[in-house]
């Protein structure tokens, strides 16, 4: 089971058919020299993974297994665990950006006559379940939110009770946020991990979410779920947040609209790879180069009070 955006026990579908398909597991988590070397591995963003992964094998440990640990090239760590431990099946979340795809291309390839299987457990709605008249993915968010809504959710599958770990298999040392990206962090940074990411949405939706269509686009004021960061990680399942959801109370379909928005880009970004670093729908606009007016971003001095606050 390589856990890649899907840090969390409940609701995982890649977990659980590992579990209920076999007699040893390893759980396993590889960090991914390519993603820390780019731009935006920062120290909030590895504390945040940090206490993610830890949480994990405390969950993990609880249930008889424990999180193993390598680093390096996520395909190379894969083969040489499954060479070591005789593993005939790889699962995974399935995940959709162009550098996700490669991974698990070059995954499949890298371990040749093994089985790979991916399970849609990051999304609602997995890309092309949903399309147009034509079976062309949404480009327009209205007529796909119409659709999202219409279409209903999976089952939600439960966290498992045991997981037996292979005997003798080191499991590598615990990441700590120095070996992911060293420095400091922001002191009101979130704990991250599935522990802390259900209480906050148990909160959310006991007594926060009511406000959400007044309050979640009034910048002044402080009452967006906070779940991002959890969801992003997969910390909680988007199903089961969706599953808990009691449309009846004020707030709650302006949320749920909010996670099919995660989902709209989600397909945009499986059908189209090239959006990140390029416009959905041009106007072909340029970008001006003025480095005076760039360090004047960066001091907070443009004169719009937004911006340099």
């Amino acid at each position: 089971m390589l856990f890649t955006r899907d840090l969390r026990l409940h609701d995982n579908p890649a977990l659980h058919a590992a579990v209920s398909g076999a007699e040893h597991v390893v759980p396993l988590f590889v960090l991914d020299d390519g993603i820390t070397r780019l731009d935006y591995n920062r120290p909030n963003r590895a504390r945040f993974l940090a206490d993610s992964l830890a949480d994990l094998d405390r969950a993990l440990k609880h249930r008889g297994g424990a999180l193993v640990v390598r680093r390096g090239d996520v395909a190379e760590e894969v083969r040489k665990l499954a060479d070591e431990t005789g593993a005939d099946t790889v699962r995974l979340s399935a995940d959709y950006s162009r550098y996700a795809v490669r991974r698990e291309a070059r995954l499949r390839e890298v371990l040749g006559n093994r089985q790979v299987h991916s399970h849609h457990g990051l999304v609602v709605v997995a890309p092309g379940d949903i399309t147009t008249n034509g079976g062309e993915p949404f480009s327009v968010f209205t007529p796909y939110h119409r659709r999202w809504a219409e279409h209903g959710i999976r089952d939600l599958v439960p966290a498992p009770i045991r997981i037996n770990l292979p005997p003798r298999l080191p499991r590598g040392k615990p990441l700590t946020q120095d070996d992911i990206c060293s420095g400091d962090i922001s002191p009101d940074l979130m704990q991250g991990g599935e522990t802390e990411a259900r209480k906050r949405a148990g909160r959310w939706y006991d007594d926060g979410v009511q406000h959400y269509d007044d309050d979640h686009d009034a910048l002044a004021r402080d009452n967006t779920s906070r779940l991002s960061p959890y969801l992003h990680f997969g910390c909680v399942s988007p199903v089961e947040l969706v599953g808990r959801a009691d449309r009846r109370k004020r707030g709650v379909d302006g949320f749920l609209r909010q996670l099919c928005w995660r989902d709209f880009h989600h397909q945009v970004l499986a059908a189209r790879a090239d959006v990140v670093d390029t416009d959905w729908r041009t106007q072909h606009d340029h970008w001006r180069r003025d480095k005076q007016a760039l360090q004047a971003w960066k001091d907070g001095r443009t004169g719009y009070p937004l911006v340099d606050a």
